[in-house]
């Protein structure tokens, strides 16, 4: 009999055990959430030229205010207003590259550079392109130099903020003929150019090209004419 009890004992137990409910561990939860949300518009302030060598700071220089344009949206706020070249006897048998004369009264250079300062403050990140062209280099008595050029090289570009906005200085050769048609000197891609764009060209660089016997002994003068526009449509 003793052994038959213990078998039903052990019956008993495992049907107990096997009608105990069965709890669930929960799962656990480690990570979560947080929305952020943050809206611009964009500036409506003017902006004035700015330190060539910090765009991030306003000129303090007296030359900014020779070529100086302040502007809001897309606008060119500074290019140097003039280039003296000198004083020079004719060659009429070589072509001559002239630089440019730093003593000049006519030269108004900026820390030593010629400068060009493009500001977009539109908030589009659209891209927008800077072109050039030149005027017949015409003499006092109304004749034009044939086939004078103005190379311009390619500027060390430097923009506002901590990043940079994707500008690209180009070099050029601009025909000082009054022709339609002109050269990019300075743009920026659709999702560039935004803030402050700088473009700082050497003066050295920056050479009247002449043709042998195309001038005479007088005093020649040009204009550069820049164009700031939105890229083409795509």
């Amino acid at each position: 009999m003793k052994p038959m009890l213990g078998h039903l004992l052990m019956a008993g137990t495992l049907l107990l055990a096997g009608s105990a409910p069965i709890v669930a561990n929960a799962a656990e939860n480690r990570s979560g959430n947080t929305d952020i949300k943050a809206e611009f518009t964009k500036s409506t302030s003017s902006v004035t030229p700015v330190d060539p060598s910090d765009p991030n700071t306003p000129s303090t220089d007296g030359d900014g205010d020779n070529g100086a344009a302040a502007g809001g949206d897309l606008s060119l706020i500074f290019v140097s207003k003039s280039l003296g070249y000198g004083t020079h006897e004719l060659d009429v048998l070589n072509d001559q590259q002239y630089k440019v004369d730093p003593t000049s009264s006519y030269t108004l250079l900026w820390q030593d550079r010629m400068v060009v300062e493009v500001s977009d403050v539109r908030g589009t990140n659209a891209g927008w392109k800077l072109t050039v062209t030149g005027s017949n280099l015409t003499g006092t008595d109304g004749t034009a130099a044939k086939g004078a050029t103005l190379s311009l090289p390619q500027g060390e570009v430097v923009n506002s903020g901590s990043e940079t906005n994707g500008a690209v200085s180009t070099a050029s050769e601009v025909a000082l003929n009054g022709a339609v048609g002109s050269s990019a000197v300075l743009n920026a891609d659709k999702g560039g150019g935004s803030g402050v764009t700088v473009s700082r060209l050497d003066p050295k660089a920056l050479t009247l090209n002449i043709k042998a016997n195309t001038v005479k002994a007088q005093a020649y003068s040009a204009n550069l004419n820049w164009t700031l526009s939105d890229l083409p449509a795509e």
